[in-house]
């Protein structure tokens, strides 16, 4: 069914028709099994850290992103990324619709591109990369919260 969604009806059913049945048994079996591993990338966090280390060397990301290679007052403690948890489910599902969101981005983006196929893998791309530019600038903006936050001491009221 992902074949036909990709590629398209008519070129679908003839890959399919071309195909040898040892690959197709084996070979389709593993698309969502490696849709789900590379969901469980966390390749956002590399960016990150990578952004964070070599930000005050490129001037272009401070003029596009304010404050990001400042000083900060202290360096907030790194969220262990096995403590962020991420469902099962949400994982299997976000995996697994991923061929048809990434579908849906390249016929609205690249329908210049005449190719079902290559329309289909320039919109995941597209897809991944944009989700994970708003992900680093989340996470990148959460760290300078935490950065700057302070601790006050409550004021003790007098008539208590």
């Amino acid at each position: 069914i992902r074949i036909y969604q990709v590629v398209g009806h008519k070129e679908g059913l003839d890959v399919m028709e071309r195909a040898d049945p040892l690959f197709l048994l084996i070979g389709l079996p593993t698309i969502p099994v490696m849709l789900i591993l590379g969901k469980m990338i966390r390749w956002e966090d590399y960016v990150l850290r990578l952004w964070r280390k070599y930000s005050n060397k490129l001037q272009i990301l401070n003029s596009i992103f304010p404050g990001i290679g400042c000083p900060v007052p202290r360096i907030p403690a790194e969220a262990n990324p096995l403590a962020d948890h991420v469902s099962a489910t949400r994982i299997l599902c976000g995996a697994l619709v991923f061929p048809t969101i990434a579908t849906i981005v390249g016929k609205l983006m690249f329908s210049s591109v005449n190719s079902n196929l290559q329309r289909t893998i320039l919109g995941g791309i597209a897809f991944v990369a944009i989700k994970g530019a708003f992900k680093v600038y989340f996470k990148q903006q959460q760290y300078l919260r935490q950065a700057h936050r302070k601790i006050l001491n409550y004021p003790e009221q007098e008539g208590a």
